[in-house]
């Protein structure tokens, strides 16, 4: 059987009106919320709509999502979310958001490894004010979210060079964002 193509995926979408982009707007937001993979999302942005409008969609629904997790883990407390995601580096976490919240932000979003859903919420039980959270999350999702969409869009020609300068321009976001964190947590004294 053959794979529809990345046009013909998008023409079903176009197919669904103007409730696709708000469905999958509020998908996003919510499944941020819901601990969903954010690249499965961000990958399938670029399939659906297209790399600019699907990221476009993708980074709006991820930083509500964001700020949906954060006031919930506001309102939960940090006993709580210490115990339900464990607190172990949490001193450390609130020591950097205090002294580089949008920077600590923005670097969260780099860094691969980090589970989205979970730095949300343990962000929101940090010294980080709301406001530097919201923008250090949008800012930082606009490069990630773009090559996931970018992927997404050639996610059926895998092997093409858009899709490997794509992969690379990831691994390279990653690294900037690990040593960028490095040098964040040397500057308040935490560990490296």
């Amino acid at each position: 059987m053959d794979l529809p193509g990345g046009d013909e995926v998008r023409s079903w979408m176009h197919g669904a009106g103007a409730w696709a982009p708000v469905a999958f707007l509020v998908l996003c937001a919510g499944g941020t919320a819901a601990f969903f993979p954010k690249p499965v999302l961000a990958t399938a942005s670029g399939l659906l709509f297209g790399v600019l409008p699907g990221a476009a969609l993708a980074i709006a629904g991820f930083t509500a999502g964001a700020l949906i997790a954060f006031v919930i883990g506001r309102l939960l407390g940090r006993q709580a979310v210490e115990r339900w995601l464990g607190g172990s580096r949490l001193r450390t976490l609130d020591e950097v958001f205090a002294k580089n919240g949008l920077a600590a932000t923005v670097v969260l979003r780099l860094l691969p490894v980090i589970p989205f859903a979970a730095s949300n919420y343990r962000a929101a039980v940090t010294a980080v004010r709301p406001l530097l959270f919201a923008l250090g999350t949008a800012l930082g999702l606009v490069p990630t979210t773009m090559v996931a969409a970018l992927l997404g869009e050639a996610v059926l020609d895998f092997g093409s060079p858009r899709s490997i300068a794509a992969l690379a321009a990831w691994l390279v976001l990653a690294a900037a964002g690990v040593l960028w964190g490095r040098n964040l947590l040397r500057r308040t004294g935490g560990q490296t």
